[in-house]
Formats: structure tokens, sequence, C-alpha cells
């Protein structure tokens, strides 16, 4: 049996604010498998988050909403592999397992592990799955043992863990990704600002940070206040980029957010989505 207290209680907080989705007066999507991940305590939890600091909760809807429609434009577009990087609870290999493209996952023994026997007692069976810190594996070896194709169009869904990593590990991980996979698209999430060296452009946006890992009872050591790091140092270009607060009126929220303080406004702008592709005649650089 799995150890959850080795998976970590933000992983359940965020399966348990998707399972909460449907009591929403305008729901975002619809995932019948979060509950599944939940529990009482992370259920609490999430409701507390979402009394005390909303826009916690409002950036996990808008993001699941947003990496969803990333996954079925880009399964239009002609991909044809998924690979979901430690995305946790993530079941959209399951909630597309009926388009025409593979699904892989890449995260941390214990989670996969315990996912698996979640899904077995519910009757369904987990995607092929490379147990791993991907930062220190060897993912594209380890995802072709496994069937992976490299040279196939393939997007990556690298959702809720860029503010987590440690900043000098983030360039050579997407440098050996990028010499081994020839069509590639890979869409994050992040913070624009510099948490590395914590330096803010204001006190305000100080603050506002602040609260959010108060909130998420989290530290964030890293942010990307400039995009273009990752053509310079890495073969991508930047081909979408955005707030998720920018997406408030696209989904039908635009008048809840418009209601929320500006103090709250001004942190939803700070947590942002992007979209590599790599470039197919650019050179990996070196590290």
């Amino acid at each position: 049996m799995i150890d959850i207290n080795e998976i970590g209680a933000t992983a359940f907080v965020i399966a348990s604010i998707r399972a909460l989705e449907p009591e929403k007066p305008q729901p975002l999507f619809n995932d019948p498998y979060a509950p599944w991940f939940s529990n009482d305590r992370a259920r609490t939890a999430a409701r507390q988050l979402e009394a005390v600091f909303p826009p916690s909760t409002t950036m996990v809807r808008f993001r699941t909403r947003y990496f969803n429609r990333f996954v079925e434009r880009g399964i239009e577009d002609g991909a044809r592999q998924v690979v979901l990087l430690g995305g946790g609870f993530d079941m959209r290999a399951h909630h597309y397992r009926d388009a025409d493209a593979a699904f892989f996952e890449v995260d941390q023994k214990a989670v996969l592990e315990f996912k698996r026997q979640v899904l077995e007692g519910g009757g369904v069976e987990q995607p092929p799955s490379l147990f791993a810190n991907y930062l220190e594996a060897d993912v594209p070896g380890g995802l072709a043992e496994l069937g992976f194709d490299p040279s196939a169009p393939t997007l990556i869904v690298w959702e809720g863990n860029t503010m987590y990593l440690p900043p000098e590990s983030i360039m050579p991980f997407l440098n050996r990704l990028a010499s081994a996979m020839s069509s590639l698209r890979i869409a994050f999430d992040y913070f624009s600002v510099d948490l590395q060296s914590r330096d803010f452009d204001t006190d305000e946006d100080r603050k506002r940070l602040e609260g959010v890992e108060r909130a998420m009872n989290a530290s964030f050591p890293t942010g990307f206040p400039d995009l273009t790091v990752f053509e310079r140092e890495a073969p991508f270009a930047v081909t979408e980029s955005g707030s998720f607060a920018e997406l408030a009126e696209e989904y039908g929220l635009g008048e809840m957010v418009a209601e929320y303080p500006e103090d709250w406004r001004e942190t939803l702008k700070l947590y942002r989505y992007c979209v590599l592709q790599r470039r197919a005649s650019a050179e990996t650089p070196s590290r």
C-alpha cells in the first residue's frame, strides 16, 4: 500500500478543487474522476482557500480549462502523443481516451502507484507511465521503452510545476527534451515575477505572491518575468502566452473577476500561461 503522505497534500487539494466544480454557478469543466482523489480533509482545505482567497481556486479552475483546450486543439491540429508531465492526479488521458492520440504520464513513483491503485478500484487502467523525477531522469528514453515515438508530433502538458522547481534545472531539462523530440509543443503555467531573487517590481507584487504562497501552504522558488529566456537558452519559440485573468471574459466569468478587489485582480494577472514550440531548424544550445 502506498503511503499517501509521500504524495503531498497539494495534489489532493487540487483534485478537490476540480471535484467541487459542479457546485459553481458557471462550471468551466467536468472532471468526474476528481472525487476519486479527494477526501474530507482536502475538500475542507479547498473550501477554506475559496473563502479566504478566492483567486487561489480561480487560478486552478482557469488553468484546468486552459490546458483542456490546449490538448483538444493540439490533437485537432495533428498531435499524436500527449505527455502529462508531473500531472499528479490529472485524468486527461481518460477524458480524451477516444481521441486519436496516445497518452503517457511521467511522475514520482508514489504518485503514480497510488493513482494506479485508485484507478484499478474503479475498473480503469493507468496509461503507460514513467516513474521518475523528470528533472533527473532520461525522460525521452524512458518513454520510448513504453512505446513513445520521439519523432511523432507531441504535446506536453506541464501544469502546476514550474513555480516549484529549482530554477537552474529547468533549461537543461527542456534542452534534453528538445534534443530527443523533433516535433514538440509544451504548455505550462508560471508566475511572471522574478521569484529566484525575490526581486519584485513593487512591494505590492511581493505581498500578492506571498499571499498566494500562504493560501496554498507552499513556497515558489521560480518565476519568469521574461519569456525570451526560453528562446535564448533552448531551441523553442514562444507561440502563445497571456494571463489567466484575460480568459475570464472568454470563460463567462468576467463579472465575477471584475468584482474582485483590485489587489486580487492584480494577483491573477501575475499568473500566466505559455506555449513553447520546438524550432525545427534550431540547434539545441549547449549547457
